[in-house]
């Protein structure tokens, strides 16, 4: 008879556990040379929150960054009284990667793939050290995912990743847009009518809490898009088009983000559209496949330019 003395460390974790080990050296290694562009700001911000209390701190926050990220925010204020911010940084890069591992598992993505993407890929590296608020706000975005068939843990989730950045209401809109009609219909139909008004909580509160940063946001990138910002969300979309087995629901899913080029630009919306995509690329042969395997490659050459910039200006996205 076989006793397992480690009933919790299957192959699973294994491989989340090392994936976020990696990540969290890699980010140790580059994160000390990230010190121009916005983490100027970022590192001012948070060298001084060790010292103000938090409502002192948020104003202080809420200036120096003009933002609202209340979930970044309380995190940093905390985490500054104890640890450099290149760790603070470094820790939730692997949490980040420990999640998204955790994602592509219920995927059933092969494990090399999942690997591939999370320590070379373009998009997961400017999460990690560039779009430093929004990677909050997609770890509970795929927090929510994981957890969409638990009703309680997916709204509170959902409801962490919207307080976390005014952007991930762009992907809620987009990729659960079905899945929440579904929920809302089921509610009505079983007379829940608790569970309808809890579900629209979130979003009701959503608006008062960051309205502000959501009119700020449309300001400063209103109109920044150009032609090859809609090529790439138009190969994005194609690609999702192609490997989503419901056409239709691909479709529906990628009008809001066209709309959401022209009104908040592309940078933010194309990031979002590749992820839409490999939601689908991923799942079809483990990821295995044409799709997949291109962008991957070229996100991962892409990769080389972002930290060279890095290494070299202090910038991932210098322009000389």
């Amino acid at each position: 008879m076989r006793i397992d003395l480690f009933p919790w460390f299957n192959r699973a974790f294994f491989a989340k556990f090392i994936v976020a080990i990696l990540v969290l050296l890699l980010s140790l290694l580059i994160m000390p040379f990230y010190t121009h562009g916005d983490q100027v700001y970022y590192r001012r911000a948070y060298e001084q929150l060790s010292g103000l209390s938090l409502t002192k701190g948020y104003l202080f926050y809420s200036q120096c960054l003009a933002s609202r990220e209340y979930i970044h925010f309380f995190l940093s204020w905390v985490a500054s009284r104890f640890v450099e911010k290149d760790v603070f940084i470094a820790f939730f890069n692997a949490i980040f990667a420990y999640v998204a591992m955790s994602l592509f598992q219920k995927w059933k993505v092969s494990v090399i793939i999942a690997f591939w993407l999370i320590l070379t890929n373009f998009y997961f590296l400017v999460l990690y050290f560039s779009a430093e608020r929004l990677k909050f706000g997609f770890i509970f975005l795929a927090l929510s995912m994981i957890y969409i068939g638990q009703v309680k843990r997916f709204y509170g989730f959902v409801g962490l990743a919207l307080i976390s950045h005014v952007q991930v209401i762009i992907v809620y809109v987009s990729i659960l847009s079905n899945v929440l009609v579904g929920h809302i219909s089921k509610l009505f139909s079983t007379g829940q009518v608790a569970k309808l008004v809890l579900f629209f909580v979130p979003f009701l509160l959503f608006p008062s809490l960051v309205g502000n940063q959501i009119l700020t946001k449309f300001q400063l990138y209103h109109g920044e898009y150009g032609i090859a910002d809609l090529t790439k969300i138009t190969v994005f979309f194609l690609l999702a088009l192609w490997y989503s087995r419901d056409k239709f629901e691909a479709f529906k899913l990628f009008v809001p983000l066209f709309i959401a080029v022209f009104l908040v630009g592309g940078d933010r919306v194309n990031l979002i559209s590749y992820f839409v995509f490999l939601y689908y690329g991923v799942q079809y042969r483990g990821g295995w496949n044409l799709g997949v395997l291109a962008t991957s490659a070229y996100f991962s050459y892409a990769s080389i330019g972002f930290l060279v910039k890095i290494f070299q200006h202090g910038d991932g996205f210098f322009h000389g």
